[in-house]
């Protein structure tokens, strides 16, 4: 599974074609009607959702393998699955879906301090299952958020600057490949694949963990403050975090305030002490909230609470930047006037720089190291289908204005169609590596979407 979602070959499932000749121990078959059928079919991406006409839960590699082996031979379309949050919805197709989420066995070697898991296994399954063990899991904030899509595409997360990104912490992984053969990849064993899926493209994975008791919780909120205001904070804000010590992660939510004026909140968790913490928070507030918990809590903290353990559907339109130079007034002053003009967009800046820098750019397929400042992703969420089309222009024009402004890079688990030169955005210099390495080991082109690695 070199992609973690993807479309194969050229015609849509249809029968009277046999269906797969899979153990019922390898994987449960559904179809449109039967009874199970609609309890897997929400995806985090209301706008993208689609109705398959088969969808294999597949319970072991082995299913996976002989759904892939079937879809190739047959000539089907097929995407994978694992959380389903992709925001263009590549794990959606209306042909044949193979979803990983019965995959989802969490082994912990505390000794080893390692935790090995299934393909489908979600981020707050596998928090749950390392924190009784005061150990911590490198990954994104979101519980309900899949393994498979966030590892190979990176992982970000509250843990990002002291221990590195989710694919940073990858020891091993095992995965299928285009015949439906099981194959393992590590340093030593097909490491040119090991290192594609480091950023570049799922299986069954083998982490690092950390021993890591309690976290610094902090936050500082401005609420309705003026546009320039606004403006010499985030400056302040882009000038001390990709630069502060590595314990510390912080974003920066940007949003309009519903009264008028623009509402920030800066926040994130540190791994090192209350004084340096309070130092390093000094010139943005005399006074910021602070509070020390369990590593456990912290999970459920930036969750929301237990509304964000529960699995969320509804339309959205995410992109993303990469900053690599700061960005002056104008910049920035373009970024609130469209926040402040769109008024139902929200943005959030993610701080790069510590133990993410120090991991050579050419040693993984992410590809976004060194000189990042940090990465902005521009969101909107809505209920209403009708208002789809003006939330979608207002994302574009506001991803137009801030053109003059960013790198050019985009974080590839924040994919976005709208993208024209998305090879390059989401993966640099790494591009040339990651097609040969795709050319040799998929040559014809099985596991692929619309914004797959392509073949060299």
């Amino acid at each position: 599974m070199f992609v973690p979602a993807v479309f194969s070959s050229r015609r849509a499932f249809a029968q009277p074609l046999p269906l797969p000749s899979v153990a019922p121990s390898d994987a449960m078959l559904l179809r449109p009607g039967d009874a199970q059928f609609s309890t897997y079919e929400a995806a985090f991406n209301g706008r993208t959702m689609l109705t398959p006409q088969l969808r294999a839960m597949c319970k072991t590699a082995n299913g996976v393998g002989v759904m892939v082996d079937w879809c190739r031979s047959n000539s089907q379309a097929f995407a994978l699955r694992c959380g389903g949050h992709s925001y263009e919805g590549f794990s959606q197709s209306t042909s044949v879906v193979i979803d990983t989420r019965m995959i989802n066995a969490i082994s912990v070697d505390k000794a080893a301090k390692t935790v090995t898991v299934g393909a489908g296994a979600s981020l707050g399954a596998i928090y749950k299952a390392v924190w009784p063990h005061n150990l911590a899991f490198a990954a994104g904030s979101c519980p309900t958020v899949g393994i498979s899509g966030h590892a190979l595409g990176g992982g970000y997360g509250n843990l990002a600057r002291p221990f590195g990104l989710t694919c940073d912490n990858l020891l091993s992984i095992d995965l299928v490949d285009p015949q439906g053969h099981q194959l393992h990849a590590d340093t030593q064993q097909n490491p040119d694949l090991f290192w594609a899926c480091r950023g570049g493209g799922g299986g069954s994975f083998g982490f690092t963990l950390r021993p890591l008791n309690s976290v610094l919780v902090f936050k500082i909120d401005w609420s309705g403050i003026s546009l320039a205001h606004a403006v010499s904070i985030m400056k302040q804000w882009q000038a001390w975090a990709p630069q502060a010590p590595a314990s510390i992660n912080v974003n920066l939510v940007i949003t309009r305030h519903t009264g008028g004026g623009i509402d920030l909140r800066c926040s994130g968790q540190s791994t090192g002490s209350l004084s340096e913490l309070k130092r390093e928070l000094k010139p943005l507030s005399s006074a910021p909230q602070i509070r020390s918990m369990p590593f456990s809590a912290s999970i459920n903290y930036f969750a929301g609470g237990a509304s964000g353990w529960a699995y969320q559907s509804a339309p959205m339109k995410g992109k993303s930047d990469f900053v690599t130079s700061p960005m002056g007034d104008t910049g920035v002053t373009a970024l609130m006037n469209e926040i402040d003009a769109k008024k139902t967009v929200y943005v959030i800046c993610d701080a790069y720089g510590g133990a993410i820098a120090d991991v050579a750019a050419d040693a993984t397929g992410f590809a976004h190291r060194k000189g990042t400042l940090f990465s902005i992703q521009y969101g909107s969420q809505w209920s209403n289908a009708a208002d789809t089309p003006q939330r979608l222009a207002d994302m574009r024009d506001l991803y137009t204005a801030m053109r003059p402004y960013v790198s050019g890079g985009a974080y590839v688990n924040y994919c976005d169609l709208d993208l024209a030169d998305w090879q390059n955005a989401y993966w640099g210099a790494n591009l040339l590596r990651l097609k040969q390495i795709k050319s040799a080991f998929d040559s014809g082109n099985v596991f692929r979407h619309a914004q797959s690695v392509p073949l060299a």
